[in-house]
């Protein structure tokens, strides 16, 4: 039998084990930055850009030319449909015409296709010598910038005076005219991007009709492409697609030294550059890439087209490609339902049917390495208050790539005892000190009412991580790195994640069993998408972010779409909705537990709601037909945007097993 003096020296020891003063268990005592923030971001800025130069899976011929395809969105079936000219003069030796004909309806299924009138159509303008013909002539589709109008292309209207026929393609342009708060291109680029559509695709098709209609002119005898700037990149992909140019030209594209991330956005292509270098370029189009054709460098006369004419056509074009992929959007919903097939017999079943839909989910989000070995881990105490301690972590994921946050440990637990772990996530603009909350802040508080500190109290172990969501101009600047190589940032929070889960199953008072992730506004998106990745989460809450994507992404009236919003391509994937809306996501989290919390003034939350409650229906659904409709649910309370926690704390504590302690029910 032990003395009195034995025990107390057993508990010391013990105390000790626990508690360290300064670091936590297998750590290195960590010299805290002053801007962790900025320190997160230059990280990821510099993974991403070193992926640029290492991630690269080159394709050859044929192959090449189909991913290219699918790459750039040129993927719908588009004609040349009855052409209308109305010629518009002469000016110096050139006679001009303008020209539109249809190329396809604004839908694809049922009323989406709209009326017999509701056509997308090209426009262009048709640029001939107005001296007779000595016998064929070469033609040209010319391409001037985006940031130009290309009615009023300099060289092409040199060589239509040096003796072609001159096709001046009318494109949207880089510029806030239709919709004044947001340049038009990348308004458009966004509503094609989210079903695997791009306006720079749209724009290649119609080069390659403009082709189609030029050679049967009896009097082309050939035709070729030359463009500058974003008309340069539009050229050369028309170029590869299409064998038929006799030529092809481009100018300020492939010599363009500007770094891919300073590009604007709409020029942005998901994964291009895990396929596809300036060399393989040249070598798809071979020797037919030639310098453009030298004319005559002399001034062109204004153009006979009536300016009022040329803005009509720019928001007759805008609208329409406007509808056009705004009802892609709507259709996706019928695609999606085609796509998955999912054996509801049993959750053993379920899992094995998923597999297909969860390699799309890593598809969408990147595929990461695997973290560095072996596992590094640095910590310092900032909290040690009566009821908690708490330590700030940081654990290495790659090679100056870092997860970090803070851990909350109550002192009530015992030698020998290990308890769950609740990850609490901030969102835009926050840091991992208010979804804590352990220091009062009545501002923070009003948002995130404490939850982290709450859960703590009520027996909980708790870490808050850090997003890279303090700025949304920072968040941009790491969304331009990595979607051309086919990653977002998601993508590495699951890895961060994953490697948090890693130190903290090491721990002597955490059972690696009992994960749970709960986050609010841009913690909830977070909390959807790394869900269904990190499948040591038991129970995942989103809260304050789940919607109708389809609506929330691609809407044109109500007020918190993403559409009218500058930094926010972080809410855009490169065909997205035709396999995933959020029930999608969901789904991959099924068979274990998960909940939405919503309040019912929340902003985030599109209107009217019904909308949001289909797509939560949807979600709920993948657990009632498993049978086990009591682990997904929806938490909804009288509020605005922000954490409630009672119905949530109760969903933590019966799917992680836990019995509140005392401590947290006085509290």
């Amino acid at each position: 039998m032990r003395s009195p003096e034995q025990l107390v020296l057993i508990g010391l020891v013990a105390s000790a084990t626990l508690w360290p003063q300064e670091t936590l268990p297998g750590t290195t005592r960590w010299d805290f930055p002053a801007d962790i923030a900025a320190e997160q971001y230059a990280e990821l800025r510099a993974f991403y850009e070193r992926q640029h130069q290492t991630a690269y899976n080159p394709l050859k011929g044929e192959t090449a030319r189909v991913k290219l395809r699918e790459l750039i969105g040129a993927i719908d079936e588009l004609t040349v449909g009855k052409v209308d000219l109305r010629p518009q003069g002469e000016s110096d030796g050139v006679k001009v015409t303008l020209v539109e004909w249809p190329i396809s309806r604004i839908g694809g299924i049922g009323p989406t296709s709209g009326s017999s009138g509701s056509l997308v159509r090209q426009w262009g303008v048709l640029l001939e010598p107005a001296a007779p013909s000595q016998g064929k002539r070469p033609a040209t589709v010319a391409i001037g910038d985006a940031d130009r109008d290309n009615a009023q292309n300099q060289y092409g209207w040199q060589l239509a005076r040096s003796g072609r026929v001159v096709y001046l393609p009318l494109f949207t342009g880089r510029r806030a005219f239709s919709q004044p708060w947001l340049e038009d291109r990348q308004w458009l680029m966004r509503l094609a991007y989210q079903t695997g559509r791009h306006i720079i695709g749209s724009e290649v098709q119609q080069v390659i009709l403009a082709r189609q209609w030029l050679a049967q002119w009896p009097d082309v005898a050939s035709v070729s492409v030359w463009g500058e700037g974003q008309g340069g990149m539009t050229a050369l992909l028309a170029g590869i697609l299409d064998p038929q140019f006799e030529s092809v030209a481009s100018d300020r594209y492939l010599d363009d030294e500007t770094k891919e991330w300073d590009q604007p956005e709409d020029r942005t292509l998901w994964s291009w550059r895990l396929h596809f270098r300036n060399a393989d370029l040249r070598e798809l189009i071979g020797p037919r890439l030639k310098p453009r054709p030298a004319v005559t460098n002399s001034p062109v006369k204004p153009l006979p087209i009536d300016p009022i004419a040329l803005s009509r056509i720019a928001n007759h074009q805008f609208t329409q490609w406007q509808a056009y992929y705004r009802n892609r959007a709507i259709e996706a919903a019928r695609l999606r339902g085609t796509v998955w097939k999912l054996d509801y017999s049993s959750p053993e079943a379920y899992e094995r049917s998923i597999g297909p839909k969860r390699e799309a989910y890593f598809d969408m989000i990147g595929r990461y390495p695997a973290p560095v070995a072996p596992l590094t881990a640095q910590s310092i105490l900032v909290y040690d208050e009566p009821e908690i301690r708490g330590w700030r972590l940081s654990v290495k994921v790659y090679d100056n790539v870092h997860a970090y946050g803070i851990l909350l440990v109550p002192k009530t637990i015992k030698p020998g005892e290990r308890r769950p772990v609740v990850l609490v996530q901030h969102g835009l603009g926050g840091k991992p000190e208010h979804s804590l909350g352990v220091k009062p802040d009545e501002k923070v508080d009003a948002v995130y009412n404490r939850f982290g500190w709450k859960l703590a109290l009520r027996g909980y172990v708790v870490f808050a991580p850090m997003i890279a969501t303090q700025d949304n101009v920072e968040r941009t600047k790491l969304i331009r790195r990595c979607h051309p190589v086919g990653m977002i940032p998601a993508g590495m929070d699951v890895r961060k994640f994953g490697r948090i889960l890693d130190y903290l199953s090491t721990l002597p008072y955490v059972d690696k069993d009992r994960f749970a992730f709960y986050g609010l506004s841009y913690g909830g998106y977070t909390a959807l998408w790394t869900g269904p990745g990190e499948q040591r989460f038991k129970v995942v809450i989103t809260s304050g972010h789940y919607n109708d994507w389809a609506v929330k992404t691609t809407d044109l009236t109500i007020g918190t779409s993403y559409p009218l919003y500058f930094n926010v391509f972080d809410q855009y994937n490169f065909g997205m909705l035709n396999r995933f809306n959020h029930s999608d996501l969901a789904s991959l989290v099924a068979p274990r537990a998960f909940m939405i919390e919503m309040g019912s003034t929340d902003s985030v939350i599109v209107e009217p709601r019904e909308l949001a409650d289909a797509e939560i229906d949807r979600a709920l659904a993948y657990w009632r037909r498993l049978n086990l409709s009591r682990k997904a649910a929806c938490a909804r309370f009288e509020g605005p945007h922000k954490i409630d926690g009672p119905e949530a704390f109760a969903f933590l504590d019966q799917w992680l097993e836990w019995t509140p302690t005392q401590q947290s029910i006085t509290r």
